[in-house]
């Protein structure tokens, strides 16, 4: 009987707001560079080597939300953010689609309440996510893609529940958490560089057959 060697099925739960306003960061440091077309499962699977222990990718899963409030004044917005999900999913990413909810919010400048939106269930959404799958057994590694501090009682949940398994997080360029650095110091940043290296191909073919392409100011020439 070959004996080989076990892998570690390493998944990647990804903030998706958190990461897009990394990557405004990091357009601004490399202006000659549009990233916003981000190929997430290969910026992922290049990082794997920092896990170790023969990872592989088990998965990729992206959180986000669609801004449909801003339909009437800025359509075009909800548009590119639509097209990009349907090109990840078409890559091979798990999308998990939230909701934005409307709120009312104290303006200093105007000295009177307006209306705000803001995404909603996001955090709680991936932490069931990685929660689920562990005690499901169908990873090995938690990796969360994120700056947000609030997921420190999600890492702590996860070692005393599931001390076979490793829970790291993936801070996204210029948005490192230093409370989830120290609870968790096998954690890594991403870099801008990664970025601009792994970016999707201009048309991606979606399932159905039809393909759907970079929006034109997200192009390099755009």
């Amino acid at each position: 009987m070959v004996e080989t060697t076990p892998k570690n099925r390493s998944t990647f739960f990804v903030d998706g707001f958190n990461l897009f306003h990394s990557v405004k960061e990091a357009e601004k440091q490399l202006p000659e560079r549009q990233l916003k077309w981000l190929d997430v499962p290969r910026l992922c699977r290049s990082y794997l080597h920092l896990i170790g222990g023969n990872a592989e990718l088990g998965g990729v899963h992206y959180f986000t939300a669609f801004a449909d409030h801003l339909r009437d004044e800025n359509p075009e917005k909800v548009q590119k953010h639509r097209a990009y999900v349907r090109a990840l999913t078409a890559s091979g990413v798990t999308a998990h689609i939230g909701h934005f909810r409307r709120k009312k919010v104290w303006s200093h400048e105007l000295k009177r309440w307006v209306k705000a939106y803001e995404e909603k269930e996001t955090d709680v959404a991936i932490a069931c996510e990685v929660l689920t799958l562990a005690l499901e057994d169908r990873l090995d590694v938690a990796v969360i893609v994120t700056r947000d501090s609030d997921f420190a009682p999600v890492h702590r949940c996860f070692i005393s529940h599931f001390p076979g398994k490793r829970l790291l997080f993936a801070f996204p360029f210029a948005r490192v958490s230093k409370e989830l650095k120290r609870l968790c110091p096998a954690s890594f940043t991403i870099s801008k560089e990664a970025y601009a290296k792994h970016q999707l191909p201009e048309s991606v073919r979606l399932p159905s057959g039809k393909l759907v392409t970079v929006p034109a100011s997200w192009s390099v020439g755009g």
